[in-house]
C-alpha cells in the first residue's frame, strides 16, 4: 500500500468516526434523558409585570376612584391646616393620615394574616406607637424636619403640590416635584436607566409608557424594601456528568 492509499484509508476512517459520533450525539441529545435541567420555583414578586404602587396620575388616567384625593372633602378652604409636632420635632400624623406612617411597612413580615392588629391613639389623635415600632416615623429623607407636610403639599391649596422654588404642580405631576430635589435620578429616569418603562423601545412598533416615581416609591417613605435575590440561572448538564 503506497502513501496515497494509506492517506485515503485514514481519512475514510476519520470520516466514519466523526459521522458516527455526530449520530450518537444527536440521538442522545434528542432523548428525554439526554439533558438534565435544574429548575427553581420563581416568586411572583419577580415575574409580575405590574408596578408595586399605582400613582395618582395612573389612577386618574385609568378613570379610577380618586374621591379619596379630595382634600377639601374634610378640610375647609377657609381654615388653614396646622401640622402638629412632638418634642423631637417629628410630625404627628392625624388619625385620618395614619397611613403616612404605616403605609411603608410590610406588616405581614411579622404579623400573621389572621392576627388582628389595632392602632391606638391618645386624646390629641397621636398614634400610640407599640414598643416594636418605636423607630417607625413618617420621614422622607435622612434629616428630621423633612417630614413636614408642606415641604411638598401647598398649604394654600391642598389639591396642589409645590417645589422648593415655589412652582405649583398638580397631584398628577408628582414626578416633576421629585425632580426638583432628585436631579440625577430624574435625569437617569428620563434616559431610561432608572425606573420602569413598559411598551416598545422602538416607538415605530408601539407606544412607550414611562412609569412615575410614585409607581414604585411611596412619597412619604420612598426607600424601597429589600428583596431576597433569586437563585443563579438554570444550569444544563449532559447526561452522565
Amino acid at each position: 500500500m503506497n502513501d496515497n492509499q494509506k492517506t485515503s484509508a485514514v481519512m475514510a476512517a476519520l470520516t466514519a468516526l466523526f459521522a458516527g459520533t455526530a449520530v450518537a450525539f444527536w440521538t442522545n441529545a434528542g432523548s428525554s434523558g439526554g439533558l438534565a435541567h435544574q429548575s427553581f420555583t420563581t416568586s411572583r414578586v419577580f415575574t409580575n409585570t405590574a408596578t408595586v404602587r399605582l400613582s395618582v396620575a395612573e389612577l386618574t388616567k385609568s378613570g379610577g376612584d380618586v374621591s379619596g384625593l379630595d382634600c377639601y372633602a374634610c378640610h375647609s378652604k377657609d381654615k388653614p391646616v396646622a401640622p402638629k409636632f412632638d418634642a423631637a420635632g417629628r410630625l404627628i400624623p392625624s388619625v385620618a393620615h395614619r397611613d403616612v406612617v404605616f403605609s411603608r411597612m410590610n406588616c405581614a413580615a411579622c404579623h400573621a394574616p389572621e392576627e388582628k392588629v389595632e392602632l391606638k391613639f391618645d386624646t390629641e389623635g397621636k398614634i400610640l406607637t407599640p414598643a416594636a415600632h418605636t423607630n417607625d416615623v413618617a420621614q422622607h429623607g435622612r434629616t428630621i424636619g423633612n417630614d413636614h407636610c408642606f415641604n411638598c403639599h401647598d398649604p394654600t391649596n391642598l389639591t396642589e403640590l409645590h417645589t422648593p422654588g415655589g412652582k405649583k404642580l398638580k397631584l398628577t405631576e408628582s414626578t416633576l416635584l421629585c425632580a426638583s430635589c432628585h436631579g440625577p435620578s430624574y435625569r437617569d429616569w428620563q434616559e431610561g436607566v432608572h425606573g420602569r418603562h413598559n411598551g416598545f423601545w422602538n416607538t415605530k412598533l408601539g407606544a412607550t409608557d414611562r412609569k412615575d416615581c410614585t409607581s414604585c416609591h411611596d412619597p412619604h417613605a420612598p426607600v424601597l424594601p429589600r428583596l431576597k435575590p433569586l437563585p443563579p440561572p438554570f444550569r444544563t448538564v449532559l447526561k452522565g456528568h
